[in-house]
């Protein structure tokens, strides 16, 4: 089969397939449309039945109403209610039961006792559930409902009145008419539908003998027309209240055969299923000889086009015609042309690419170095400032302590030159004190606090050297110690410049544990954002006014088990979202050219999402300041494994 589709024209392979999707669009939807008209109009008709039933259902409980006050005015009929003859009462009512031929009369006294109960063969042993019905009719309320029974016996539309004398109520009276299959029948007259009364999903009354037996779906009450299935059959079935005005558990249930609506889908097949064979044999030899027409025009195309699938750019097609096929050949060579010319370009381009792209690497890494390089230079002076401050002094004051001590010695000397012989009482002191060796001791002293000194500029001097180191250690720290070191380093810069006050430190710490990570990144990262705000407020420092009360808050947050914050917020000018939406990408910086390279965020996000799996963000509103909060787990090892 594949075979032979592959030999088929080329005409044929493109109008098949349209013609078949044609054809198949237009006969699923010729036949869904149908259908659906099809239905809709057998279910409006359901509907209509349903009104015309129950309108003869109305009119009937009213005749029934009607028939129960025409009972009650019958003379001689309160004579006998009062006086509770019932032989009386039996005379008068039969003669009108058989002429109105109702199935029940019954007449009840205002204390609720039945005087007559007049019923038909039908419901003779039946056990009406007509207590409700009796009781309300004793005390002159008029209505008409559907009475129920115990048994098998039919159920009632019945129809009640009270019988009054001119002073008050002296009983009611009860009519009825049973609801049985003929019953139904009658109503149904010729009409194509069947008529099933239930009382709640029990059939009580039938023009359809099988609803009895099958279990079928009843639809739920003033819903549309729904299918369902009795038996072997299908119809289309709507449910209304027997009385819309009582009883909810009195229903009638329209159905409507199917039987007719298939068999006109089947007639529609067949036709709509003839017109499209037809449709297609026609298309299909039209087909046919327009690819025969075409082939001879598009063999050379053919030719060509395969010789320039294999590599050979240098093919071009004849243009002998203007038509769609010399367009088509026009076309081609174009093509070719154009794949010629790209090809060149597209391998001029890659070695290019290739080259940038190497000297970009280079570059960057250069940056992000040099960056680095950068802030532990910045670390490094700001160690070295705080500990050559003290250690001048030291160094400085030892000199003149080591002259004053040997001027000290010296007079001692000479005291003991002038006064060899002193009193009892100094050279017992003298011999307390070790003065000997005291005198010798203290040169050693002096040397080795100068020694000390020079140790400490010897440590600053590594530090120094520490900058061209590139240490990461993945360990488990506080970090708070990071925090605090990096305080330390700038802490030169915080204090007060010409222009601006000192830099205050607001501390807000939460109960963190220690956690898993590259101390001398993250410490990288905290340098990075206080040296950027530090700079927020020197570079926001105008001609003549001095920024008063520069904060910058860091403060902590335990966010759960597994995740902490740190929060780097400083009060300074802030920046727009524009702007504060690109602090992290590579390159891009708010400083002037010459103090930043715009990798220093970019590093610290790259540390923070790549190193540490955390996260980083920036909150930034113009004349409030600007807020940068780190997420990262607690535990690493677990995350990198993965």
């Amino acid at each position: 089969m594949r075979f032979a589709i592959t030999k088929l024209p080329i005409v044929v392979k493109l109008l098949l397939p349209l013609l078949s999707t044609l054809l198949g669009v237009w006969t699923i939807g010729t036949f869904g449309f149908m259908k659906s008209y099809l239905q809709q109009e057998q279910q409006r008709e359901t509907e209509d039945f349903t009104v015309l039933v129950s309108q003869d259902l109305q009119q009937k409980q009213e005749l029934l109403q009607l028939q129960a006050r025409w009972v009650a005015d019958k003379n001689g009929l309160s004579q006998a209610i009062t006086s509770e003859n019932q032989t009386s009462l039996v005379q008068t009512l039969l003669p009108i039961q058989a002429a109105l031929q109702l199935d029940l009369i019954k007449v009840v006294a205002t204390d609720g006792t039945v005087l007559a109960d007049l019923r038909q063969a039908e419901i003779t042993q039946a056990k009406l559930l007509d207590t409700k019905i009796s009781r309300e009719a004793s005390m002159g309320i008029e209505q008409s409902n559907v009475v129920f029974s115990l048994e098998q016996a039919p159920a009632l539309l019945v129809g009640s009145i009270s019988v009054k004398s001119d002073e008050k109520i002296l009983g009611g009276v009860i009519v009825g008419t049973a609801i049985t299959d003929n019953y139904l029948k009658k109503i149904r007259g010729n009409a194509k539908f069947e008529i099933v009364a239930l009382r709640g999903s029990q059939v009580i009354a039938s023009t359809l003998p099988g609803t009895r037996k099958a279990k079928w779906q009843l639809p739920q009450p003033q819903s549309s027309p729904t299918l369902v299935k009795v038996g072997t059959q299908e119809y289309f079935a709507k449910t209304t209240l027997l009385n819309a005005n009582q009883d909810a558990e009195a229903q009638i249930a329209l159905l409507t055969s199917v039987t007719s609506l298939k068999e006109t889908e089947q007639r529609l097949w067949v036709s709509i299923g003839g017109f499209c064979l037809l449709a297609s044999g026609i298309a299909f030899l039209v087909g046919i000889w327009i690819s025969r027409w075409l082939r001879r025009r598009i063999q050379a195309l053919t030719i060509a086009t395969q010789a320039l699938a294999s590599g050979d750019l240098t093919t071009r097609i004849p243009v002998e015609s203007s038509d769609e096929v010399g367009i088509l050949a026009q076309g081609f060579n174009y093509m070719a042309e154009q794949l010629t010319s790209r090809d060149k370009k597209i391998y001029q381009q890659m070695q290019e690419i290739e080259a940038t792209l190497q000297k970009l690497k280079q570059t960057q890494a250069q940056l992000i170095q040099s960056e680095k390089m950068s802030s532990l230079g910045q670390m490094v002076a700001g160690i070295a400032h705080e500990i050559n401050n003290p250690n001048s002094f030291i160094r400085g004051n030892l000199t003149h302590a080591r002259g004053y001590n040997q001027d000290i010695l010296n007079l001692l000397s000479l005291y003991r030159e002038n006064y060899p012989n002193p009193c009892e009482t100094i050279l017992e002191n003298i011999e307390t004190i070790e003065l000997d060796f005291i005198v010798e001791d203290l040169s050693k002293i002096f040397s080795s606090m100068e020694t000390g000194c020079d140790r400490i500029t010897d440590i600053v001097l590594s530090l120094r050297n520490f900058s061209r180191l590139d240490e990461a250690d993945f360990k488990c720290v506080d970090i708070y110690e990071g925090i605090e070191s990096t305080l330390m380093i700038i802490k030169n810069r915080l204090k007060q410049q010409p222009k601006r006050d000192e830099i205050e430190i607001v501390k807000s710490y939460d109960n963190l544990p220690s956690i898993e990570c590259y101390p001398g990144e993250l410490n990288q990262v905290f340098l990075n954002i206080l040296n950027n705000a530090i700079d927020i407020f020197d570079d926001g420092v105008g001609s003549e006014a001095v920024i008063r009360k520069p904060q910058i808050h860091i403060y902590t947050q335990f966010l759960s088990p597994e995740q902490i914050a740190i929060c780097i917020k400083d009060n300074g000018r802030g920046m727009g979202e524009e702007v504060a939406s690109k602090v992290f990408d590579p390159f891009f910086t708010t400083k002037p050219v010459g103090k930043g390279t715009g990798l220093g965020l970019s590093t610290c996000y790259q540390i923070i999402v790549e190193q540490h799996y955390g996260k980083i963000s920036c909150y930034s509103q113009v004349g409030k300041g600007t807020e940068f909060r780190i997420e990262i787990p607690v535990k690493q090892a677990k995350i990198q494994a993965i």
